[in-house]
């Protein structure tokens, strides 16, 4: 059987690799599977923040084998390599994107739920200033703005026109 992997294949085959051998971990020895190489490939390749069952959708499409537990297992596992990034938009569904080389926040429409990106060096200067300020170790923060895109604004504005 003839396999042509892309660059990024590769890479992303070595990164995981790399960091299952960094850990150590007996878990985290077992076999590079199919399986797995597929949940993070789907992830690494969106476009978009996606849920538990949107990457499940997706893997089955291509391996219907896998399960949603195989989906649940890797997120977590991923997670603890720190090849990805779990958040919580909405207070119910968990959203996974691949770590970022960059610190970057987030907005989340109200309207149709969707996910931007945007960077936020204040929030870097303002971590910068509690730990000298407070002696307080900050390991982290995040910015999360709720609020109406464009689109979502205008369709508001359009339905209230109409309304009147």
């Amino acid at each position: 059987m003839l396999c042509i992997l892309e660059r990024k294949d590769i890479e992303m085959a070595t990164q995981l690799t790399k960091k299952i051998s960094e850990k150590g971990d007996k878990v985290l020895t077992r076999r590079n599977t199919e399986q797995r190489r597929l949940v993070l490939e789907i992830i690494q390749r969106s476009d978009r923040h996606l849920d538990a069952g949107e990457i499940y959708q997706l893997a089955h499409h291509r391996s219907t084998s896998i399960s949603l537990s195989t989906v649940y297992r890797n997120l977590q596992l991923y997670k603890r390599l720190g090849l990805i990034e779990e958040h919580q938009f909405d207070g119910a569904r968990r959203y996974y994107e691949t770590t970022p080389r960059s610190k970057h926040h987030h907005m989340v429409c109200l309207g149709c739920g969707r996910i931007f990106e945007f960077k936020c060096p204040s929030a870097e200067r303002l971590k910068s200033r509690i730990s000298r300020e407070e002696g307080f170790k900050v390991t982290d923060a995040e910015v999360r703005l709720a609020g109406y895109c464009p689109e979502c604004q205008q369709r508001l504005s359009d339905e209230k026109a109409g309304a009147e």
